[in-house]
Formats: C-alpha cells, structure tokens, sequence
C-alpha cells in the first residue's frame, strides 16, 4: 500500500487562515459501513481541528460518508464511515483551521494547530485523520503555492517532502510540524538533528540548539538508536507560563515575553522531553503506566546529563531536590495511579503525580538491583530489555517490568511497586541516580494545606 500526504496552507492574518489535507492511497480496502477514519477533535481538554467538509472519491466516484462522535477519556473524535466499499486509487480531501485563542486560555499539551505570525505549529494527529495500524510506504509534501514566497513545512522526520517505508499510514499523526516562514539551525554533517521556530525568538537559539544536539547524540547511543532523527519545535506563547511536549522523534516547547530562556534553564526540561522518545511500557488503562513513562523521563534528564558532562552533579542534585519537595508535599500524593488518572485534567496536582513516584521508584529499584548483583546490573539493564523486545513487538507493561526485574536482577519489587501504583508512602534511597547522592529525612509544609509532612533532603556523596 502506498499514501501521498499533501499539505496546502492558505494565507490570512499574517499567518494561516486554513489548510487542506489531501490524502491519496493507491488502494484502501474498506466495505461498506466500515469506518474509514476518525479526527481528533480534542485531546486532554485541549482543541484540535475539525475535519470540515471531509469529501471521499475513488476509481467509481463521489463516496458518501456518515459521522458519529466518541469520547474516550481524554480524547474527543469524529468517525467517519462509508456508504459503499471502495474501490482502485481512494482520495479523502479535508480543511482543517488552525486553533482560535480565547480570553482565559492557557498553557496546556502543546497539540493543537496553533498559529504566529509567519506560519503555525502543531502535533500532527491535531489536523491528520487517523486511517488506522495498515503499513506501506507513507510520504508527505507541502504545496506552498499560495503562501509568501519563502513559507516551507517542516515536521519531525525531514524538511519539504518526506518519503518513510514501510511504516504505518498514521506514522505522521504522531510527530510535531512547522508550517509558514520556519527558520531552523540543524547541528551535525547529516540533517538527522534540527531545531525550528517561526517568531523571532529573545534568547540564545543557537546555544540551546548545540547543547541539545549532544545531549541527543549521547541519549541516542545509551538507548542504541543511532538510525533515528530528532528535531525541536518552538513556538512563542500569548500566556504567562509556558511549557513543552513529547512527540515521536520531537518536541515542541513556548516561550513567553515574562519568562527568561537559556540553556541553564532549559537544561532538565529538554533533557526529560528527549528521554521520552525511548522508554515506555504498554498502557492498558490511562495512567496504568504513565509512572514508567514519565518517572523515566525525569530519572534520565539527570543521570544521562551527568554521564555525558552536560550537568554538573550539584545542577542535578538542584533539580532533583525539586522534584523531591513536589511529590513528597503535593496533597494528592496518596491518591492510586487510576484515580490520579481520573482527575488529572480538572486538578493540575494530580498531573505531577506519576513523575515523582515514578522517578524514585526506578532510582530505588536501581540501588536494589546493584546491592543484589554486587554493582553488576542496574536500572539500564531493565530500561534496556524493555526496550528493546518493545522494538520486536513484544507488548510489555507492568507485568513484564517486574519480571525483567526479577530476571535480571533475581528479585521481586513486586510490593514495592504496589506501594508505589496505590499512593502508599515510600522513602528515596541513598545512592541513587548513580550513587551520587545520599538523602535524609525532614519536615517540609504541604501545598496547600500548611501541614507538616516528611520529605527529604539530598547532599552529594
């Protein structure tokens, strides 16, 4: 199976006033009343783009189509499901406009279609329609015929026209774009490493772009990806705080005119943001294992850096006392991962919960994996494994992650993790994050409520 992606973007207000999708297959086997695909309307409380007068033809003509609306928490979609079976080379042809701003928004995930002057940035699944797991080769182009001259698109896995084999025909769903009058620096001989904004931005885009480029080289070889690309979007934010978000082999992350950015400040967040492009687990219910996904992310924002000289041990200890302080004071700390998970989008409390529970429960099982195995084995090992049967498509969640432990180590944290998932309380173990460190308890105030409660304070060894 082949799919051609083509991208038009039309000019208004000085950015995007709207875009066209067409997508062509050279065949798409579906029947009649199948489901031919489905749009993202929402995602986490956040807008995405309304697939607006979605039309369908094929080798024998105009297709009709009907749509339903689910909700599956957290998203919102719109399916669309044909009237007849398809037949020979299939085109679905759509407008998508970019996300209005409106009095009282704020920083949410970076999805949505978002316009600046000068172009647009946006997570792919917030304007492509998701045509399902069907696997052939996938490419995309952009016509910038009716934009400024100069306007390019540009998205995680190339710039221009980009051709992927073998790959699933919603692989683009799942990365960030820049569309419009994108500016970029790529670091490296090969274009396998780029960095892209659209406004201009108030701080050092260069130095961010050199020392993100090491840390990916480093991160790439630790968890064996060397093949891989990685670009960083940014787009400026009308808000007071912004923020950053993952995607397959990218991230996206605002700035602010009342926020200062520089390298040293950026350092953890971009770190974290890159680690995600490797560790995950399957998740079977929403939040069932974003401890995993998100506990490494904050544990590899520190040890990596340090391993490559890119953090100092007394800049690491900084961020993770700040971590420390945050889970051990949040008051919805004792909530289970489920129950956080429920809540997380109407208590933005609930959010942090699986980056600190998380983090020192992959730093605990690594102190205990390296007293069980005399220094031999540690948390890498099972990051690693996991890893890489997930690249063969063994489906491995929090089942698996125990018994690689036990595998690897010869050890149960079965309970601790249990501990762990439900909210019970546990302490951080000295000798974490690479034996750097040794942490004592002490009394800090609870968020919110004033409370005395137990965290703890970490020193260098």
């Amino acid at each position: 199976m082949k799919c051609h992606i083509l991208l038009t973007p039309y000019p208004g207000g000085g950015a995007i006033d709207h875009m066209e999708v067409l997508f062509t297959f050279d065949s798409l086997r579906r029947g009649s009343g199948e489901e031919l695909c489905k749009q993202t309307l929402s995602a986490f409380t956040v807008p995405c783009c309304d697939a607006e007068g979605l039309r369908v033809w094929d080798a024998l003509g105009e297709v009709e189509v009907r749509e339903t609306i689910s909700e599956p928490y957290p998203y919102r979609y719109k399916h669309f499901f044909l009237g007849r079976e398809l037949e020979g080379q299939v085109n679905v042809r759509y407008t998508v406009h970019p996300r209005p701003l409106l009095p009282g928004d704020r920083c949410a995930p970076y999805v949505d279609f978002r316009c600046e002057e000068g172009g647009g940035t946006s997570a792919g699944y917030a304007f492509l329609a998701d045509f399902g797991k069907e696997r052939g080769k996938v490419s995309l182009s952009y016509d910038m015929s009716h934009m400024p001259e100069g306007s390019r698109g540009v998205c995680a896995f190339g710039e221009d026209e980009v051709v992927l084999r073998d790959e699933e025909m919603s692989i683009f769903r799942d990365c960030y774009f820049a569309i419009g009058a994108v500016k970029g620096i790529v670091v490296g001989d090969q274009c396998d490493f780029g960095i892209y904004w659209i406004a201009e931005p108030d701080f050092d885009m260069k130095g961010i772009a050199e020392y993100t480029r090491e840390l990916y080289r480093g991160m790439s070889a630790f968890f064996r990806d060397m093949d891989s690309v990685y670009r960083i979007f940014v787009r400026k934010d009308p808000y007071k705080h912004s923020g950053g978000s993952a995607m397959a082999c990218s991230y996206l992350f605002g700035w602010n005119e009342t926020e200062p950015v520089s390298v040293e400040n950026k350092k953890s967040i971009l770190a974290h943001e890159m680690v995600h492009n490797w560790p995950h687990l399957s998740d079977g219910e929403v939040g069932s294992t974003s401890w995993y996904s998100e506990g490494a992310a904050e544990y590899y924002s520190m040890v990596l850096p340090m391993r490559l000289g890119l953090m100092t041990p007394k800049e690491a200890m900084r961020e993770i006392q700040g971590m420390t302080d945050g889970y051990y004071t949040n008051p919805t700390r004792h909530m289970g991962n489920l129950e956080a998970a429920r809540i997380c989008w109407q208590d933005w409390r609930a959010q942090k919960l699986p980056y600190g529970r998380g983090v020192f429960f992959l730093a605990n099982t690594d102190v205990k994996i390296r007293q069980a195995t005399g220094g031999a084995r540690g948390i890498d090992d099972v990051v690693l494994d996991i890893l890489e049967k997930r690249s063969h498509g063994v489906d491995m969640g929090n089942k698996e992650f125990l018994e690689t432990v036990r595998q690897i180590a010869g050890i149960d944290v079965s309970r601790d993790w249990e501990i762990m998932q439900s909210g019970g309380h546990f302490a951080p173990l000295s000798g974490s994050f690479d034996g750097r460190f040794r942490v004592s308890p002490r009394e800090a105030v609870e968020a919110d409520t004033g409370k005395t409660v137990t965290s703890y304070l970490w020193e260098l060894v």
